[in-house]
């Protein structure tokens, strides 16, 4: 079978074909083979990012899926805003950006959090296997949490952190409980300083138990890569602002925020 051959597409219920396409490396100009249900590729030649520049017709193929998936997404939404999320949108798995570069950061410069639990570097899979995983979601939901800058900065922001992780677990339990089995939920802010910060050591690390806190601790979105600037683009927000609150004075704003995979 020769490489412009259709296959039959598994992931979306059959209902499209997957069909290769060919574009040029903006790099080397090297031609690179591109799926059509990819969003990307890389150049073997020169190691640059490839786009698939025709993958919105997906989304138009999965919004037509019917109302009823779009109906409990929508109710997930709802609920995140009622647990205490500023807001929450759904979004295609397709415009998650998983970056290298922003894994390696947690390492070098060293973040104070790595290595401190399982759900930070290097304990974690990483960008290359969480990107295996987004192969098998569509839909995602992102949260944030809105919240004055010098409140994030102060000794509020563990409460602030707990908060995010709190929700996020919820709508991941709530998203099984709908009849998506493998939803999983990332978070911003490390498990060790938010829920065992008073503790020595992540006991799951040094012990070999369970986790303190597997009810509501989730893993951290910066050790898989998970670009959380584009991740607000996509859902139409921005990261850092300042409000004016009586027409004179302005408060310097921020976000947090969380993902939850929805399957």
């Amino acid at each position: 079978m020769g490489f412009n051959d259709y296959y039959k597409c598994t992931g979306l219920d059959h209902i499209f074909n997957i069909i290769p396409e060919i574009y040029s490396c903006p790099g080397c100009g090297n031609d690179v083979g591109i799926w059509s249900d990819e969003r990307k590729r890389i150049c073997a030649n020169c190691n640059s990012v490839v786009h698939n520049k025709n993958h919105e017709f997906i989304k138009e193929i999965m919004i037509q899926q019917g109302d009823e998936i779009n109906s409990k997404l929508k109710s997930l939404t709802q609920l995140a805003c009622r647990l205490g999320a500023s807001d929450a949108k759904v979004i295609f798995t397709i415009d998650i950006v998983v970056d290298d570069g922003l894994a390696k950061l947690c390492k070098e410069p060293r973040c104070e959090n790595y290595g401190q639990s399982t759900s930070c570097p290097p304990y974690v899979q990483g960008p290359s296997k969480f990107r295996e995983l987004l192969k098998n979601f569509h839909h995602a939901i992102v949260i944030k949490i809105d919240i004055p800058l010098e409140i994030l900065l102060s000794n509020e922001r563990r409460d602030i952190m707990k908060l995010l992780h709190e929700i996020g677990a919820e709508i991941e339990r709530s998203a099984i409980q709908m009849g998506y089995p493998n939803s999983k939920a990332f978070v911003g802010g490390s498990c060790k300083q938010i829920f065992c910060k008073d503790y020595i050591d992540c006991r799951v690390l040094t012990e070999g138990k369970e986790c303190r806190n597997p009810r509501d601790s989730r893993p951290s979105m910066s050790g898989f890569g998970i670009n959380v600037s584009k991740l607000m683009q996509v859902a139409g927000w921005t990261m850092n602002r300042n409000i004016s609150e009586d027409g004179q004075d302005t408060t310097s704003m921020s976000t947090v925020s969380g993902l939850i995979l929805i399957n």
